[in-house]
């Protein structure tokens, strides 16, 4: 018996329109989609060159029979519905049945299918929607369909493809938002013949560890609510895992990936006093509700969707994220049961208790004219010590020290008298000192950028940062696409001072870090290098050289800089004094304020 069927007009107008395949990643989601709504239980992905040659899907499901084979592709010809109230039922993850005619409209498809119970399979070969060849032939159970030469018809869509490895992370996305809700599945993922990788049937959260790497091991926090409407599962990852771009925010109504701004609102709104402003937390979490109180059918990219009553959503999902975040002790609670036992045990029974008394000295003067000199913290410690040993306390008297201030934008060097520059750290964020008459103000965190981005660009353009090998090298795991982008940009992390070997498919092991940095986090760094590379890898080398420079200067000066002491506060002045551009930091803001005594004057009259 046939189970595609195509639908009446009536239905058919219903439906919203379907999505355009803009890129391999768009055929990729349509063809997980089907091998998941025929029951498949172990899915294979293969794609050569980014999905630009072929793409193939193989999976064990329930497969078509002769004639199905035929139907699946035109146009509004689905299994899945067949009335428009079917719109407001679905358990599937397609439903308009126009993925297969879209693909078929610009590519070469090669199916073949077989059903279980039939002895015979069957082979179907289209070539711009027109079938060239469809006759029975001997296969596997399930059904293996392959797309060639994407866009071959369409060369203008084509030249618009971007580079190989932001179209493989298109696909790996796609690929990561159903493997994270279909942990049943067992799927593997090929390219250019290589294993990529490879995800066995798991529970989420192991599912979430062989997707993103083994450092979430220790960051994942279970999240559960269940309600007569609504039922919540999931894990949200601790703050320190909170990153400045969207990419591990995964959020899933009825095992569908969808996008929905209340509801990360809902989420988002729990870490907010708990990560910097401008960074997003991590969460893989499932929604799961009557398939009646929501809309799946409001866009064609299927991920928005629209409830019946947004408000309680939102009520459930921000108590439910609170409750996991206060289980931790991150958000303050308040502790009903508690129930202090004050200790009195200091006090005898019968004892006199005496006030303090305090010992003032008549003799003090504190407007007397002598002239002492202070004690310093370094004359304290002195003393301490000659106290312990019985000897006499010797002061030496410290040789005065000249700093070398110089410009490299100016023609001569300048010899100065440390005596002549007074520093003062202002609220831990303003560097203040007197030079020549004038009253200079420096934004440390803005400075401190401009030092780090000048000194990472003369490491990428001329001498290389010096590496400190590490004795037990730490391993890190990345991504599949993320894996690709660091083997192609080993000299550039080799130049900032990085050096990875990769051990398996997605592990590198750590040989080496740069030298004048201690206590960073490798795995933070070199995924958020993948991120920016990915974005500018299409510039010219020296703007791509910028760039990476300004990212990585950006990175780091978010790190509170430590300079308590005046020596180092003009050791900091000096270095800032040396670079190009010192007044303006690599994103534009200002970096110095000079103030004349004029201009002093000015200011109060």
């Amino acid at each position: 018996m046939n189970t595609i069927l195509l639908l009446p007009d009536i239905v058919a107008n219903q439906i919203a329109a379907g999505e355009v395949i803009q890129r391999p990643a768009s055929a990729v989601k349509e063809l997980l989609e089907n091998a998941i709504d025929a029951d498949a239980t172990k899915i294979q992905l293969i794609i050569k060159d980014a999905g630009r040659t072929l793409i193939q899907v193989v999976d064990n499901g329930k497969g078509m029979n002769f004639t199905d084979a035929r139907m699946c592709f035109e146009r509004h010809a689905t299994s899945k519905i067949a009335t428009a109230d079917d719109l407001y039922h679905l358990t599937t993850k397609g439903f308009r049945g126009e993925a297969l005619a879209s693909i078929a409209a610009i590519a070469q498809v090669e199916l073949k299918t077989k059903r279980p119970e039939e002895e015979t399979g069957t082979l179907l070969i289209t070539e711009g929607s027109q079938v060239k060849e469809h006759i029975p032939t001997a296969t596997q159970d399930g059904t293996s369909i392959s797309v060639k030469n994407l866009f071959f018809n369409v060369p203008a869509r084509r030249n618009f493809l971007k580079s190989d490895t932001i179209e493989l992370g298109h696909i790996e996305e796609e690929l990561n938002r159903l493997s994270l809700i279909h942990c049943d599945i067992d799927f593997s993922f090929y390219h250019n013949g290589k294993l990529i990788q490879q995800l066995p049937p798991s529970n989420q959260k192991q599912r979430i560890i062989n997707v993103f790497g083994a450092h979430f091991k220790d960051k994942l926090f279970p999240v559960e609510l269940d309600t007569e409407t609504v039922k919540i599962s999931g894990f949200i990852a601790k703050p320190e895992s909170a990153k400045k771009k969207k990419n591990e925010q995964y959020l899933f109504v009825n095992h569908r990936f969808v996008k929905h701004y209340l509801l990360h609102h809902a989420i988002e709104t729990t870490y907010k006093e708990l990560i910097p402003e401008g960074h997003k937390p991590a969460f893989f979490i499932e929604i799961s509700v009557p398939p009646t109180t929501i809309d799946v059918n409001i866009s064609p990219t299927k991920i928005d969707i629209k409830f019946q009553d947004d408000r309680m959503i939102y009520a459930f999902l921000n108590a439910a994220v609170k409750k996991t975040l206060g289980t931790l002790s991150l958000l303050p609670q308040i502790d009903f049961n508690y129930n202090p036992q004050y200790d009195f045990s200091g006090i005898k029974p019968k004892d006199n208790v005496k006030p303090p008394t305090l010992t003032l000295n008549p003799n003090y003067n504190p407007y007397s004219s002598k002239t002492e000199r202070k004690t310093t913290p370094s004359d304290s410690w002195e003393q301490f010590l000659s106290g312990l040993k019985n000897e006499p306390i010797v002061t030496h008297p410290k040789e005065e020290e000249k700093l070398v201030f110089t410009e490299e934008n100016k023609d001569n060097e300048e010899i100065i008298d440390e005596t002549q520059i007074k520093c003062l750290l202002f609220s831990d964020t303003y560097l203040v000192f007197l030079w020549k008459d004038m009253l200079h103000i420096i934004d440390v965190r803005a400075a401190r950028e401009r030092l780090l981005f000048e000194h990472y660009l003369n490491a990428l353009e001329n001498t290389s940062i010096v590496i400190q090998q590490s004795m037990f090298p730490e391993t890190i795991t990345l991504s599949a696409s993320a894996t690709e982008i660091v083997n192609d940009i080993q000299p550039e992390l080799r130049a900032l001072g990085y050096e990875l070997e990769q051990m398996d498919r997605n592990s590198f092991a750590v040989n080496g870090t740069p030298v004048d940095e201690t206590n960073i986090d490798v795995q933070q760094v070199i995924e958020q290098f993948v991120e920016m590379y990915k974005t500018h890898q299409f510039l010219h080398k020296t703007d791509k050289n910028s760039a990476i420079a300004k990212s990585m200067a950006k990175q780091k000066c978010n790190s509170k800089l430590q300079i308590p002491s005046e020596p180092e506060q003009q050791a900091f002045i000096k270095q800032w004094l040396q670079c190009k551009v010192p007044h303006i930091s690599p994103s534009g803001k200002r970096v110095s304020k000079v103030l004349t005594a004029e201009e002093m004057r000015k200011f109060f009259d």
